[in-house]
């Protein structure tokens, strides 16, 4: 009995899946009465490439040489589009590039795929874009200048830039040459200081940025220009200065045992080519650095230098310094030069154009312990103590002529500051009033001038004074230029020196103190350095 219910379940069982299988083939059948489905290569690593108002994609396709057409379809506001490209293609692999314009600025969602010789479609691949416009633009903002420096008669400019924002490609900078040439620079995203050099004086730099939205973009978008003034320029030609009036006022060692003059400091001032500074070696050889320091007698705006080495010894330094003072005693490093010690004589140039009483030449390296120097030039020009017998005062905010009851009766008045006595001193009005800040005073030197510098001194002994102040010039005694305004220091009596770095031409200089601890302004002497024209 057993065995017959066995049986019995077994063959329904087989009979259960008889049927099953009959079912399956009938499906089958049914799903490919008109032929089996084939796909074509399925668009393989799909790239969208972002662009202004249009977009790229690029997909791989492997072994796909029977592909005949790619296709890219989207919907853009409810609305369907689709591109196709016809493509030949290369096995193994091969690519299939799409571009699609006058998109509108946004993101897509794109569906790709291929159509091979035989009609077969792929499956489809999705991928999305970003497409950017005014929008993205709008957005963009100029690299910022920190600074222009330069300038003057300085021949260069140094242009900071502040770090680039996210996406920048570089700037453009475009200006005129002093030709009128224009002239146009690339300013790389790494590059915080720019170097300019031939630009037209007073002329206009327009610089924009570039971006890129992300980094596998295909277009750069760029900003609206911007537009800053270049600085003035003013060719700065110095000459050779005579040595007449130059001393030597320290060293750090000489050697008399070369045979004088051989081995003093003072040969290398002497323009003889045949004579020079040696340091010492007899009783001592003093290792770097060594040192000399000149007094030129006079005070010059220099521009250049040439040394010259011992004749026919190459033994020498390969490195010094040039450093200078107004005053001998406070020096500013000029710059640090490298020497050829094979060459005769090597120049350099002094781009900060300082001015000088004091030069000292530094030797700070080389293949042995001593130095050496044949001749040291300097190139410039004279700034000479203008004459003051014929100037007069043109104008003025306040005097005090009460200060003249401690002193003599040009004490308070502007001619004080003009009068080469520094006991004496101009002073702004106390008594019948007591005008704030700003105070000035005009004074018309009578001739023009090439001003270089200005050098004024505090009433002696009073530091509650101005600390400010500006130097204003003009050639009519009306139309006044801005020569920069000036640190003073009102706790010193000594006189204080001051450039002006755009070397201004003029008959009048306008003198205002513009800040200070207290209401009032005083000077006792104020000079003016430079060349009667």
């Amino acid at each position: 009995m057993k065995i017959l219910i066995k049986a019995t379940i077994f063959l329904t069982l087989l009979f259960g899946a008889f049927v099953s299988c009959q079912d399956m083939e009938d499906i089958h059948a049914d799903f490919i009465k008109d032929g089996e489905i084939v796909y074509a290569a399925v668009p393989d690593t799909v790239q969208t490439f972002s662009g202004y108002q249009r977009l790229q994609l690029k997909w791989l396709i492997n072994n796909g040489a029977n592909i005949r057409k790619s296709v890219v379809e989207w919907t853009d506001s409810g609305q369907d589009f689709s591109k196709s490209v016809d493509v030949s293609l290369q096995s193994p692999l091969d690519s299939v590039l799409i571009t699609l314009d006058n998109l509108e600025e946004k993101s897509y969602l794109f569906k790709t795929y291929n159509i091979d010789k035989d009609g077969n479609r792929s499956v489809k691949v999705q991928v999305t874009g970003q497409v950017f416009g005014e929008i993205y633009m709008s957005s963009l903002t100029n690299r910022i200048i920190t600074s222009i420096v330069g300038g003057g008669t300085v021949d260069s400019l140094i242009i900071n830039w502040r770090l680039p924002n996210d996406g920048n490609t570089g700037v453009e900078i475009t200006y005129n040459s002093r030709t009128g040439e224009p002239i146009k620079k690339w300013v790389k995203p790494g590059e915080n200081q720019t170097i300019i050099k031939n630009w037209e004086s007073l002329g206009t730099m327009s610089y924009k940025s570039f971006y890129i939205p992300t980094p596998n973009a295909i277009d750069t978008f760029a900003t609206q220009p911007d537009e800053v003034m270049l600085p003035r320029f003013i060719e700065f030609k110095g000459d050779k200065l005579s040595k007449e009036k130059w001393t030597i006022k320290d060293f750090s060692t000489e050697e008399p045992n070369e045979g004088a003059p051989n081995g003093l400091a003072s040969a290398a001032i002497d323009n003889q080519l045949n004579t020079f500074w040696h340091t010492q070696w007899s009783g001592g050889s003093p290792g770097y650095p060594h040192h000399f320091t000149v007094d030129l007698g006079e005070i010059a705006k220099l521009s250049k230098l040439e040394v010259f080495r011992r004749s026919g010894d190459s033994r020498g330094q390969t490195q010094f310094q040039i450093l200078t003072s107004m005053d001998g005693t406070n020096f500013v490093n000029q710059g640090t030069f490298e020497y050829d010690p094979n060459v005769a004589s090597e120049s350099y140039n002094l781009v900060n154009l300082p001015m000088a009483r004091y030069v000292r030449y530094v030797a700070t390296q080389g293949p042995n312990f001593f130095a050496f120097l044949a001749e040291l030039d300097l190139y410039g020009q004279i700034a000479a103590q203008i004459d003051r017998a014929d100037w007069s005062v043109a104008d003025f905010s306040s005097e005090e002529p009460k200060e003249a009851t401690w002193g003599p009766p040009i004490q308070g008045l502007v001619a004080a500051a003009i009068d080469g006595d520094l006991s004496t001193f101009w002073h702004s009005a106390w008594e019948l009033s007591q005008p704030p800040y700003p105070h000035y005073f005009t004074i018309d030197m009578k001739k023009k001038v090439r001003m270089m510098a200005v050098e004024c001194f505090r009433r002696q002994g009073n530091s509650n004074g101005q600390t400010k102040f500006k130097i204003h010039t003009s050639d009519d005694g009306i139309n006044f230029t801005d020569q920069g305004e000036f640190t003073f220091n009102a706790t010193i009596n000594a006189g204080q020196f001051y450039m002006l770095t755009n070397l201004p031409e003029a008959r009048y200089f306008k003198y205002e103190a513009t800040a200070g601890p207290n209401h009032y302004a005083f000077l006792a002497e104020i000079v003016v350095y430079g060349q009667e024209l």
